[in-house]
């Protein structure tokens, strides 16, 4: 009921539209009674031989179903219309949640299974709902109504009626239970596979380039083999209910004809008025089975539910702050104020104490896992600090909106992934209001315009999936001409001249020149003669500042930042650790 109740808060926006359905749901419950006493009718008519009323009789049949007919059109896109609403409503809000959840939610949570629980469960809960406005509610009113006009007709006839239907619905509701469990293990599953689907055709290279495709065939093989075995069971479930539910409607059936019979010789019941009752019960037999089957199905939903409702309740561990405020143009200043930060039990920075004036240029560098990365998230406000502050112009960053403070801000990461779409859209990602003359000033200052006008469509040109139809160095300086028209007064670039050839890096360098111009700029460094023209280079070592300056006065320090250089450009020891 919980779960319901939750659920209600994307219906209740279209109450309206229920109503309507409502009614017109109620006026095919009505036509549809009226179909068993006119079919009795029918037959006092043809014992009375009056062809008169019998035409009548006739014509009234087909205008009653004309009539049917119009109010079940009502009922039937009313009710679709109000599911695919609440469907693309919690599609959208999931999405939405999604977007505003931290990341430390995406490194426990794999992409696959939110995909599917997006998709697939979604799509599950469509055809619960469905069921549940267009077949259970429709086919519950008939039912009643059918159950009102037969004790009408003979209570005592109706009472045997009645004797096989909680035997009928203890046995659904066995059934369900089992396939609610079983249901919960197919979407999982559903899941598992669409992970492993995702994660291999985005790293396809890998796979081909390590000869694993036949491993990933077996691993998916086994996944769908499983999937099928689960399903199979459900279909089990389902194969064995339908026909144990027939065999005690049909008992009930024969006894209710051989009772009714029995009422007829007693002279308590006529031949019509038996016609009427077995054609009402042969009119509940449909809304009988479906219903049957329609719990199963509302079981699945529940368990699709479940799993939609369970992404939706996280709630994002970063968030802005009550009362914050918005962030206005920044002059660059940086302060990480004795920062400390840790994922869960494990300590990255400690008293991490550094002051970066506007316009500074700075680099970092360390050891694979030192917290170079780490520190610039907490400046980008992915993370916060488990204890100290970072300040920018002097405001803890804590207590400005997330927004305006990533506004002010662009990303050059090593390894760049464009979004499908063009070179166009790409540019304009971080700033969508670009004319197309500052998305063409941007790509000249990033060396990506002459390229991109030798593409067939120019700035129209599609990039492909993941930007696959361009070369890491044209996706990295579509990622620079993307921050150049943002303009950040802040610019972290991830080291992005790793395996290019000269030609190439020689433009990039020369782009990455001009964007950092005038702007705070960290260099998270990978190889050190990169960074020699930085203002300050600091040395990251376990969570620590190991050592601050100029390249001449680390290198005249003989500490760790010689120790790393001499080992990129002189190899002195096997033991040479990789810088990044």
């Amino acid at each position: 009921m919980k779960l319901y109740a939750k659920l209600l808060r994307f219906i209740r926006p279209y109450i309206p539209q229920i109503i309507f359905a409502s009614i017109c749901t109620a006026m095919v419950t009505v036509t549809t009674l009226l179909i068993a006493p006119l079919v009795g009718y029918v037959f006092e008519v043809i014992e009375t031989k009056d062809i008169f009323w019998l035409n009548m009789s006739a014509l009234g049949m087909i205008a009653l179903f004309l009539i049917k007919g119009i109010f079940v059109y009502g009922q039937e896109y009313l009710s679709y219309f109000v599911v695919h609403r609440v469907i693309v409503d919690l599609r959208d809000r999931l999405y939405e949640h999604l977007q505003d959840l931290s990341l430390d939610f995406y490194s426990k949570w794999n992409t696959g299974e939110l995909v599917s629980r997006v998709m697939n469960d979604i799509q599950i809960l469509q055809v619960t709902l469905f069921t549940g406005f267009v077949t259970v509610i429709p086919h519950t009113l008939l039912l009643l109504g059918l159950l009102a006009y037969i004790f009408w007709l003979n209570w005592r006839l109706s009472l045997l009626t009645l004797i096989a239907l909680p035997l009928i619905v203890q046995v659904i509701r066995l059934f369900a239970t089992e396939l609610r469990s079983i249901s919960e293990g197919v979407q999982q599953k559903a899941a598992d596979i669409t992970s492993h689907l995702e994660e291999t055709l985005s790293q396809i290279k890998i796979v081909k380039s390590f000869s694993m495709e036949n491993r990933e065939i077996d691993k998916f093989k086994q996944e769908t083999a499983h999937s099928f075995k689960i399903n199979m069971r459900a279909v089990q479930i389902l194969a064995t209910q339908n026909p144990v539910i027939a065999l005690l409607q049909t008992i009930a059936v024969v006894a209710i004809v051989w009772y009714g019979g029995f009422e007829i010789i007693k002279g308590n019941l006529t031949l019509p008025q038996l016609i009427s009752f077995a054609t009402a019960l042969g009119i509940m037999t449909d809304p009988g089975n479906t219903l049957s089957k329609s719990y199963s199905v509302l079981q699945q939903g529940m368990a699709s539910v479940k799993r939609i409702f369970e992404v939706e309740e996280i709630r994002p561990t970063i968030k802005d702050a009550k009362g914050a405020k918005e962030l206005s143009r920044i002059n660059g200043e940086v302060y990480f104020e004795n920062v400390s930060f840790g994922y869960e039990n494990e300590s990255v920075l400690k008293d991490i104490e550094l002051k970066v004036k506007p316009g500074e240029i700075i680099a970092l560098i360390g050891r694979t896992g030192a917290g170079k990365s780490t520190l610039m998230s907490l400046l980008l406000r992915f993370y916060d600090p488990t204890s100290g502050r970072v300040l920018v112009d002097g405001r803890d960053i804590t207590k400005v909106k997330i927004g305006s403070l990533r506004q002010q801000m662009a990303v050059v990461p090593q390894e760049v992934t464009l979004f499908r779409g063009t070179v166009k859209e790409n540019i304009a990602y971080g700033r969508e209001n670009g004319t197309d003359e500052e998305i063409m000033a941007a790509a000249k200052l990033a060396n990506a315009h002459k390229f991109i006008e030798a593409m067939p469509q120019k700035y129209d040109s599609e990039v492909g999936d993941r930007g696959s139809r361009l070369s890491g160095g044209e996706r990295q300086r579509i990622a620079i001409a993307r921050a150049i028209l943002r303009d950040p007064r802040i610019l972290i670039l991830d080291e992005a001249t790793s395996s290019l050839d000269a030609e190439t890096e020689a433009l990039i360098r020369e782009a990455l020149d001009r964007l950092m111009k005038d702007r705070t700029t960290f260099i998270i460094a990978h190889r050190l003669y990169t960074v020699e023209k930085a203002d300050r280079i600091i040395v990251i070592d376990q969570g620590r500042i190991a050592e601050s300056g100029s390249h001449q006065e680390l290198i005249a320090k003989d500490g760790l930042y010689k120790y790393l250089y001499e080992i990129q450009f002189k190899k002195t020891g096997p033991d040479a650790e990789r810088v990044g």
